[in-house]
């Protein structure tokens, strides 16, 4: 059984994306204002009734909260304009952006690259979280297991586990000590991304193997993105780029979608 019917791993991921927000401002000071909380959610919320208004669709408070939430923990700007824009391209992505009726693209990630191509008054600062939370982070995704179930969080898995081989064999590969990947491993904006952005599941493949093929391919194309062309924030431009294919594993593997009313268990799965 790959869901917890007792709580919505929305809720606890709400809870560990809000605690991390008020240590961010509280312990490491970071630039973020009550004025820029306000426009992030405010505009996350009237964007989706808009569009749920329009298409006359129930109105899904937790996932826009958890929307405007990674928004407001992976990204900067001065003043509140790009972030209203950025959670407002990542709310209305869910409904313009679909293929088989399902959004392409995971809405904070599309709305956090969008704002990042668009102008240079927008940046998400891979280091901001320092590597004193790492352990926590990590604990706080790993408890997402539990709700969620390891098949829906193979992703984040293979994916975590795939750059960490590839870091330490650039490493040897280098002779540089493995102290640097330890180092690189044990970023907070790297595990953020990990637990609590690359694991959606209504956005990454249906069927556990191509869940794996999929965080491993992210995992690919960061690595190469950040050593070959040195772009920053790499795995955010590559989880982006990748987001289409997950059509194709879906096809090609077939297996139930994920609901977050129900289990994803095969018909003849014990649930």
């Amino acid at each position: 059984m790959s869901y917890s019917s007792r709580l919505d791993p929305r809720h606890y991921q709400l809870t560990v994306q809000t605690s991390l927000l008020l240590w961010g401002i509280w312990v490491l000071e970071f630039p973020v204002t009550g004025l820029q909380i306000a426009a992030v959610i405010g505009t996350a919320l009237l964007t989706q009734m808009l569009f749920c208004h329009l298409f006359k669709l129930p109105y899904l408070l937790l996932s826009t909260l958890n929307t405007s939430l990674s928004v407001l923990l992976l990204l900067h700007a001065q003043g509140e304009l790009w972030l209203a824009i950025a959670v407002g391209l990542s709310i209305a992505s869910k409904f313009l952006l679909r293929v088989d009726g399902k959004h392409v693209f995971n809405p904070s990630n599309f709305g956090i690259v969008a704002v990042l191509l668009l102008t240079h008054d927008a940046w998400a600062a891979p280091g901001q979280w320092g590597h004193g939370l790492w352990l926590f982070l990590l604990l706080a995704g790993s408890g997402l297991v539990g709700l969620v179930g390891w098949r829906t969080m193979l992703t984040s898995v293979s994916f975590l586990l795939t750059y960490a081989v590839l870091l330490f064999l650039k490493a040897t590969w280098l002779g540089d000590p493995w102290s640097i990947p330890q180092h690189q491993l044990q970023n907070g904006s790297l595990l953020l991304f990990s637990f609590f952005m690359l694991s959606d599941p209504k956005t990454t493949p249906a069927h556990p193997v191509g869940r794996i093929l999929f965080g491993m391919s992210v995992a690919l194309l960061a690595v190469w993105l950040q050593f070959r062309l040195f772009l920053p924030n790499a795995f955010l431009y590559a989880l982006l780029a990748l987001s289409p294919s997950v059509f194709l594993f879906n096809r090609w593997l077939n297996y139930p979608a994920f609901e977050w009313s129900k289990p994803t268990t095969k018909p003849e799965e014990t649930p």
